[in-house]
């Protein structure tokens, strides 16, 4: 059980959590991201981490040729101004979400974490 305070009062929250959710351990991401907040990494992190990494290390001409790689989709004037803009954090919304579509699985309801609202306590 949860007591998280609100501008009512505290609330009381429990979360559970499917068998099959359980027993693959899907539903960590899910806590982790909706009830506590965290940042969860995805595959598109992981795909900025290796090309800044193959920018620095390589050049320009790899990173470019990592994107084409991991993203096919991608035209090669667009994998170009995805690399360029990368380090800077100004990619464009539409290449990041071609390339979250590419690369994220859609989560799977039958794995999230279910919240039940408790009773308020007033202040």
């Amino acid at each position: 059980m949860i007591e998280r305070e609100t501008a009512v009062g505290i609330v009381r929250e429990h979360h559970e959590i499917g068998v099959a959710s359980e027993a693959g351990g899907e539903w960590e991401t899910d806590y982790r991201s909706r009830v506590l907040g965290l940042p969860v990494r995805t595959a598109v992190d992981d795909l900025h981490d290796e090309v800044c990494e193959a920018l620095a290390v390589h050049g320009r001409m790899q990173a470019v040729r990592i994107m084409r790689q991991r993203l096919p989709v991608l035209s090669p004037s667009q994998a170009l101004s995805y690399v360029r803009a990368l380090p800077h954090g100004e990619v464009s919304a539409h290449l990041v979400a071609l390339a979250a579509e590419a690369l994220v699985e859609p989560f799977n309801e039958v794995f999230a974490v279910r919240t039940i609202h408790g009773a308020v306590r007033e202040r």
